[in-house]
């Protein structure tokens, strides 16, 4: 007798919320704003006491570049030791760096001091969100066939949801607190969210009963597999997504003399991701996860294609919801595979540098098409969006053959 999809959903759902309890949800989710308040929080900031855009860029690169290399490192390090002791020290550095960079910010240090301070905030940044997808995905695998596949359907969903909301939401945080207090308000109370929220996080029962005892032995060359690197030029390739939309869409809005009106615009592409995210874990087993990838990168590209051809304000805006319809249906599919390829014992450790990636490509691709717009126009910079979703439906391709079935 077959079973029931829509009841084997609500199996899923409670046996999940069974294994990490409700308290886990918020939690889970506060504990990722410090992240993503951190480098607009440093770029704020520094812009707002130095008067420097240069020296604010300069800060959030090294604050972006160090979150990139040292979160794969904190992911590779909570495989083998667990996640409870890294998050508390992460916790713990970060808190003091936060407050020490904005000492250093108000002090007469040159831009490299602030730029190694800036590091510093970066490299210390809990990994809320990797670390909660490989929790969960610990929690799904334990089910039994066919529920775990659908509560790992679910966990991505969820997570890719939470993660989509965070960055939405962080950067408000970020202007609000600044606006209304000062330009340290924000790196402040994320200071603050760090050294409890997270550590509640850390402290959660779920860390432990998702981490074996027993220490991890799987040889380190043995993470770098082709699966695992095709899923990382992916995520590269969607940040530069959401990189170059964004720097483009700003010098777009210049035209209409509404740069202040970016962010709200933007966010019609972070809806259509959240709730194509949501979708997600409705779709039915036989339509796989590489060929979902392939088929929502597709979506994207034709977003971005409307988004090239736009030319005011509301036919970007639709553009950009159905570009963030398929790009959010691509990286719950992507954080997917790379849990079902990731080898024992190393599911934390591929999370985080799959969200590694996707910060690098972000903060690349950003600076680069930042060069390029300002020299020919927002125009420009689309047509590297097109190109970049246009490489990501490429490489869909050869994902498909590479994950076969899955």
């Amino acid at each position: 007798m077959r079973d029931n999809p829509i009841e084997t959903k609500r199996f899923a759902a409670r046996e999940l919320a069974r294994f990490v309890r409700w308290d886990y949800f918020p939690v889970a989710f506060i504990g990722r704003l410090p992240f993503a308040m951190t480098i607009v929080g440093v770029l704020t900031l520094v812009a707002g006491v130095r008067g420097s855009i240069a020296d604010a860029g300069l800060a959030a690169a090294s604050a972006g570049i160090a979150t990139a290399i040292f979160g794969t490192m904190s992911g590779g390090l909570a495989d083998r030791f667990g996640q409870r002791w890294v998050l508390l020290s992460c916790s713990a550095l970060n808190a003091c760096a936060m407050l020490l960079f904005v000492w250093l910010s108000y002090s007469a240090v040159p831009a490299w001091g602030l730029a190694v301070g800036a590091a510093l905030v970066g490299a210390s940044v809990p990994q809320v969100g990797p670390f909660s997808r490989s929790r969960m995905a610990a929690f799904a695998g334990a089910l039994s066939h066919p529920r775990r596949d659908r509560a790992l359907s679910m966990v991505m969903s969820y997570e890719s949801v939470a993660d989509e909301a965070s960055f939405v939401l962080g950067p408000v945080l970020v202007g609000l607190l600044a606006s209304l207090i000062a330009p340290w308000a924000p790196l402040v109370v994320a200071a603050a969210v760090t050294a409890s929220v997270v550590v509640a996080f850390a402290t959660h029962p779920s860390a432990t009963a998702s981490t074996p005892s027993h220490a991890r032995t799987v040889p380190p060359g043995r993470l770098f597999t082709p699966q695992i690197m095709i899923l990382a030029v992916a995520m590269f390739l969607v940040g530069g997504i959401f990189g170059s939309t964004l720097t483009a869409l700003t010098a777009f809005m210049h035209t209409f003399a509404a740069e202040s009106q970016t962010g709200i615009l933007y966010g019609a592409m972070s809806v259509g991701a959240i709730l194509s995210a949501l979708g997600v874990a409705a779709l039915p087993a036989r339509f796989t996860i590489a060929s979902r990838w392939l088929v929502f990168s597709g979506i994207a590209v034709l977003g971005v294609a409307a988004i090239v051809l736009a030319t005011t304000i509301v036919s970007m805006a639709v553009a950009l919801f159905i570009t963030g319809v398929g790009v959010g249906a691509v990286l719950v599919s992507l954080f997917t595979l790379g849990s079902q390829a990731a080898m024992a014992g190393r599911s934390t450790v591929v999370l985080t540098m799959l969200q590694s990636s996707l910060t690098v490509g972000q903060a690349l691709v950003t600076a680069a098409v930042g060069l390029l717009v300002e020299a020919n126009g927002a125009h420009s910079g689309f047509l590297i969006t097109a190109g970049v979703a246009a490489a990501l439906t490429l490489l869909a391709v050869a994902g498909r053959r590479q994950f076969g079935s899955r």
